[in-house]
C-alpha cells in the first residue's frame, strides 16, 4: 500500500497544452505506478478540453464546481459529486466551459491509455 499525502506534489498550469482551451491546472496523483493513472484537473471559467478520445475508459468525478461534458450528440451539466464514465474510443470533451463556474474533477484511466486530440 502507498498513501499519497495532500502535501505531496503541486498543481502545474496546463494552459496552452494542445488538449486544453482556457486556463487549466492539474496535479498528477498516481502516475507510472500499477495499472491506473489519476489526477485532479482544475478548470477556470471557460476552461475545457478539446474534443478527444482515449484508448481506455475514463472516469471523471467532480470534486468542486459546475462543469460540462459533451459528445457530438450534445452536452450535459455536471456538478460536485457527479460521475461521468466515458467509454474507450468515444469522442468527448469536459471542463468548466460556459457553465459560469470553475470546476475541478478527478480523472482515472488505465496507465497505458493513449489520448488523441480531434480538434
Amino acid at each position: 500500500m502507498r498513501v499519497i499525502k495532500a502535501s505531496e506534489g503541486t498543481s502545474q498550469e496546463r494552459t496552452g497544452q494542445p488538449i486544453f482551451e482556457g486556463q487549466v491546472w492539474g496535479r498528477g496523483l498516481v502516475e507510472g505506478e500499477g495499472h491506473l493513472t489519476a489526477s485532479i484537473v482544475q478548470f477556470a471559467v471557460g476552461g475545457r478540453t478539446r474534443m478527444h478520445t482515449h484508448t481506455s475508459d475514463q472516469l471523471l468525478y467532480v470534486v468542486a464546481g459546475i462543469g460540462k461534458v459533451g459528445t457530438a450528440e450534445g452536452e450535459q451539466l455536471i456538478s460536485t459529486g457527479d460521475v461521468a464514465l466515458i467509454p474507450a474510443g468515444e469522442a468527448h470533451w469536459h471542463g468548466a466551459g460556459d457553465s459560469g463556474s470553475p470546476m475541478s474533477h478527478l480523472t482515472v484511466m488505465r496507465a497505458d491509455s493513449e489520448t488523441e486530440v480531434l480538434g
